[in-house]
Formats: structure tokens, C-alpha cells, sequence
């Protein structure tokens, strides 16, 4: 017998008899539910402990007093993690979806489970260029696998699992930040011999920036229909023996081709692994520039100013994945946000 957790909301009118009692409260349904077919949502009575391995391997090398290149392997194994799983979908066939599954009389039984586990595999690197000659920079680079095993519903019923891309995997990203003052005011290359008033006004300035560049993230192609016949949604199309559009432009409109995929044939699952095509390439390039003035008492003002995507560019969210849709591929919103000023005044004292 598994073990379930019954919710039910009652409603009592004021001043009226009550209809349920301690005598006979579910007053004959199943569960108390008007329903004869009640969904569940079991759990193991002993849950086992998720936990995470973690580990790596780091090489650094010092080329000078200011350089730095460091190289290393990073991954982690999550297993035992929290999961739910179908456990009463039909196989697939035509008529009926609730008498055609397996346990009845239940609905849908989503069954909380600890099945599953991830792989994260890395190459890491990083190379520091210490503050000299007015100059800083930091610049890093990841390559990244991240794969998730768990059931897939969509791809098969209750007993299908698939190992494929996590949905959060990005294979590449790069992230340089960089800090420069700039050659203006006393003992600099500009205005070296200027006045104590041109000097405070002028020099002492820095510029700041930090790019990151990353791949976009998976997502999968679905059908809008149910194909299989068994209640599942998000189901899988097949690939397309005929094969893909000629010469296809990828635009806003069309952002992948749906003429790569074809509906599986009735009473059965599609076969497309999840997790095959890729969001637009994340871009984000902040810019910043400050000086801290000198005031009496040792106190100090710091100016700064601010800019959030400075180029105003923007990286697309994914698309409509139904193929079978005529908005299916098209893109209608984006992940970040549009060009941001803001300026700050900040007294220390």
C-alpha cells in the first residue's frame, strides 16, 4: 500500500446543520472526493540522504611579479536528489486515458521520488594581471558539461529515464573585468604640470568594465497534441526522415526550423531527446567610471557612474517549442534587461 497525504478544504454555513459527521465524514466517496478517480501524491516512507561530491584539480604558474595563470578541473556528482515521478500512465493506445492505466481507481500518481542525479564535468582558467602602469585585469574562461538523469514522462510513461543536458548546462563562458586608471593630472602622461584646480577636476579618474559572454541554454521541441493517447504532456516529436529546410535563416520569427521534426504516429511516444537546441548567446557588458575627491578633515567624496549593458544588447529567451503551432520557433521576450545609467555621490567622513 503506498503512502499518501490527503488536503481537503470544507466550507460550514453559518447556523446550518452540518451535512458531515465524525460518524460518516467522507459520507461514501472514495477519499472524500466527489471524484472517482482521486490523484496521488505518495512518498517513500524512508527517504534517503541526496548528497554531493565534490572535487578538483588546480595548476598555477606566476610568469611575473603581476601575472598569474591558473588551470584547473572542477566537478561534482549529485545523487539521491529530490525528484517526482509518474506512476500511473497509461501505455499508449487509443480510448479511454483512466481505464487504460494501470492502478486503479486512481487518477495520476506523481510519486515523490530520490531518483534523481546530475554530472557536472569542467575545465576552469583564469589569468590576474595585477594593478601596474595604471592598469588591472582579470580574465576567465569555463568549458562545461552539465547532464541530468532522471524519468521522462514525455518520452516514454513510467518507465522511460533519459540522461541528457540539464536544462541550466553552459558550455562556454567567458568573464574579463578590467580596471584603468586613466593618464591624466599630476605625474601622469596628460596634464602632468597643471594646476592644483585642473588636477582635482581631472585627474584621479579610473574606468571600469566587466564582459561576460556565455552559450545560450537547452530547451526542447515539443507537439501540442497528445499523440501517444495516454494523458502526458510536453511529448517528444520524431526528427525528420526528409530532413531540414534548405539554406534556413534563423530570425526572431523562425528561431529554429520546424520542418526538422515531424509528429510521431498515433498511440505512440516521440523519440527527440530533450534538451537539443540552444537559446540566444547571453552578452553583458557593464561599464563604469569614479574618483574619490580629497576634502578637509581627511574626508573624501566619491563620485561614480554607472552603466548596465552599455551597448543596450539583447539576449533572446527561448523561443515557443511546439512544432505543431504556427507561433512555434518565435521569440517574444528577452532574459536581461535594457540599458541602465544610474549615478552615486557618497561622502566619507
Amino acid at each position: 500500500m503506498l503512502p499518501f497525504r490527503l488536503n481537503e478544504t470544507q466550507n460550514q454555513t453559518p447556523n446550518a446543520k452540518p451535512t458531515r459527521t465524525l460518524a460518516d465524514f467522507f459520507l461514501g466517496a472514495p477519499l472524500s472526493s466527489p471524484s472517482a478517480n482521486p490523484s496521488l501524491v505518495p512518498t517513500k516512507t524512508h527517504m534517503s540522504v541526496g548528497r554531493n561530491v565534490h572535487y578538483s584539480f588546480d595548476m598555477q604558474h606566476q610568469f611575473s611579479s603581476r601575472d598569474v595563470f591558473d588551470i584547473g578541473y572542477v566537478g561534482n556528482r549529485g545523487v539521491h536528489l529530490n525528484s517526482s515521478n509518474d506512476f500511473n500512465d497509461p501505455s499508449p493506445g487509443s480510448g479511454s486515458i483512466q481505464s487504460r492505466r494501470p492502478y486503479q481507481p486512481w487518477g495520476t500518481i506523481s510519486f515523490n521520488t530520490q531518483d534523481l542525479s546530475q554530472f557536472y564535468n569542467s575545465l576552469q582558467t583564469k589569468f590576474e594581471h595585477r594593478f601596474s602602469h595604471q592598469f588591472m585585469l582579470l580574465t576567465s574562461y569555463t568549458w562545461s558539461k552539465l547532464l541530468t538523469y532522471n524519468q521522462s514522462p514525455s518520452l516514454g510513461g513510467n518507465t522511460s529515464y533519459e540522461r541528457t543536458y540539464s536544462g541550466s548546462d553552459v558550455p562556454h563562458q567567458i568573464a574579463i573585468s578590467g580596471i584603468y586608471a586613466l593618464p591624466v593630472g599630476h605625474g601622469k602622461a596628460f596634464l602632468s604640470h597643471s594646476n592644483t584646480f585642473v588636477d582635482e577636476v581631472l585627474g584621479g579618474w579610473q574606468a571600469q568594465t566587466i564582459v561576460v559572454l556565455r552559450s545560450g541554454t537547452p530547451y526542447t521541441p515539443v507537439v501540442g497534441s497528445d499523440r501517444a493517447g495516454t494523458g502526458v504532456g510536453g511529448q517528444r516529436p520524431n526528427l525528420n526522415p526528409a530532413g531540414c529546410t534548405v539554406n534556413f535563416q534563423r530570425s526572431l520569427a523562425t528561431w529554429f526550423d520546424r520542418k526538422c521534426y515531424i509528429d510521431a504516429p498515433v498511440n505512440s511516444y516521440g523519440t527527440l531527446r530533450a534538451n537539443t537546441l540552444r537559446s540566444d548567446v547571453g552578452r553583458q557588458i557593464d561599464a563604469s567610471l569614479f574618483k574619490n575627491f580629497a576634502l578637509p578633515s581627511e574626508s573624501t567624496l566619491s563620485f561614480r557612474a554607472e552603466f548596465f549593458n552599455l551597448p543596450n544588447l539583447a539576449t533572446f529567451g527561448n523561443p515557443s517549442t511546439n512544432i505543431d503551432s504556427g507561433t512555434g520557433g518565435q521569440i517574444t521576450s528577452t532574459n536581461n534587461t535594457p540599458r541602465q545609467i544610474q549615478f552615486a555621490l557618497k561622502y566619507n567622513f
